[in-house]
């Protein structure tokens, strides 16, 4: 009886061994996931502000871009490209669209030294521009 216990606890820990990895990897995996879509939610919010703002004025190129980044700098992103789109005097809805794109950098795969990199990430807002 006592020599079933102690195999079934050698037996765990091997057992344990194995599923270890997986268990961080799953971990890890979903924080960075949720990171990313932090990112992602964040660069849509700077592209609405910055659309809103080119909309209800005067569409001024400088004005949107620097809104654009502030709401990026609170949420401490780099944005690698700022674009601002339109009105364009042939489109009746007179659209404005700005876009803003960022790298994501993977941090636990540094950690764990397997996958480390960018995601290059890209939020696109779009908003008819109101007349006055």
């Amino acid at each position: 009886m006592v020599s079933l216990a102690r195999n079934s606890r050698g037996q765990s820990v091997v057992e344990f061994a194995l599923v270890l990895p997986l268990l961080f990897v799953l971990v890890f995996g979903i924080t960075e996931f949720g990171r990313a879509w932090m990112q992602m939610n964040l660069m849509t919010s700077a592209a609405r502000e910055g659309a809103r703002l080119a909309v209800v004025t005067a569409p001024d190129v400088g004005r949107v871009t620097a809104r654009v980044q502030e709401v990026c700098d609170a949420g401490r992103i780099n944005p690698t490209l700022i674009t601002v789109s339109g009105p364009d005097a042939t489109d009746p809805d007179r659209r404005v669209t700005v876009t803003v794109e960022a790298n994501f950098q993977v941090v636990t795969g540094t950690i764990l030294n397997t996958f480390s990199g960018t995601i290059p990430l890209r939020a696109t807002a779009t908003m008819r521009h109101e007349s006055f």
